[in-house]
This record gives structure tokens, sequence and C-alpha cells, in this order.
């Protein structure tokens, strides 16, 4: 009898342990819900101006294309971050015209936290400036016509609006 104790005392204590790391992880892992807002900027010859992520820690977008665009922040109306986001990330001032009817989503699960990013996208016409690279997380800006954006391997939340102009 003290033997069966004994044993079940050990591996009692084994499976409570287990229990508290596994817990431990998923109780202090953050969930977090971003909004995100892109703009599909057209340019007076009629292309638009993709973006290639540099992001190796998320192997999910590393080097895949995207919209310019950027996180909301509090207090901020989505056309201010769309028009913050792209002058900090290209220099170009844009004019948003309208809201695409469509919206994405997707789960991204880092070591640290989950993250449920929802994206807007705004069809915008470029105003004015020179493009140029002022993000580390930019690998590249390309002006690509119309009929080539189907040779783009983009983020799965950005196709469905090139998919909206492609068609």
């Amino acid at each position: 009898m003290i033997f069966w104790r004994f044993l079940f005392a050990r591996i009692g204590i084994r499976i409570f342990w287990t229990y508290l790391i596994i817990n431990d992880i998923f109780l202090y892992m953050e969930n977090k819900t971003k909004l995100v807002i892109l703009g599909l900027i057209k340019n007076k010859q009629n292309q638009y101006l993709l973006s290639q992520r540099f992001d190796p820690k998320v192997p999910e977008a590393h080097l895949k294309w995207d919209l310019v665009g950027g996180t909301n922040e509090f207090g901020e109306d989505p056309e201010e971050t769309l028009c913050r986001e792209v002058l900090e990330e290209t220099g170009l001032e844009i004019e948003i015209l309208n809201l695409l009817p469509k919206s994405t989503s997707r789960h991204w699960q880092h070591d640290e936290y989950n993250i449920h990013v929802i994206v807007l996208c705004y069809y915008c016409n470029m105003l004015s400036g020179e493009t140029h690279l002022n993000d580390p997380k930019i690998n590249d800006l390309k002006w690509v016509d119309k009929d080539n954006l189907k040779n783009f391997d983009f983020l799965p939340t950005t196709k469905p609006f090139i998919d909206l102009i492609s068609n």
C-alpha cells in the first residue's frame, strides 16, 4: 500500500508540474488583433505599387508581395493610417478614392503571441513624390501593370484585393 501511494505521489507530481508548465505557456501567450490598412495605389501610367516583405522571422510572409500600408494606431482614422504609412514607407503622397468592397482576415501564430489581422484596402491615386524604400521590412517596391499582377506571389490577405481588379 505504501508503495502505491509513493508511486502515485511521484507520478501525480510530475503530471501536475507538466500541467502547470503547459498551462503557463498558453495562459501567458498574448492574443492580439490588428487592423491593417492597405492601398491599391495607381500611378499616371496605370501601374500599381507593390511592396515585397522582408521578414525572415515570419516565413509565411518573408519575400511575399503585398500592397503598401500598415497598422492602424489608436485614435487614427483608417484613411489617416494609410496616408501616413504610404508616406513613411515610400515617400509618396496619395489621394484616397474609395474603400474596396472586401475585407480579409488571417490568424498568425508567433512564438510569444497569436495575432488576428483584419485587412481593409482603399483604391488610391499617386499624387506626388518619388518612390524610395524607407522601411527595413520592405525588400523591394515595384510599379506593375494590371496584366502582370497575376505573376506575383502575394500574401494570403492581399490576394483577394488583387483579384478584384485583375478579373
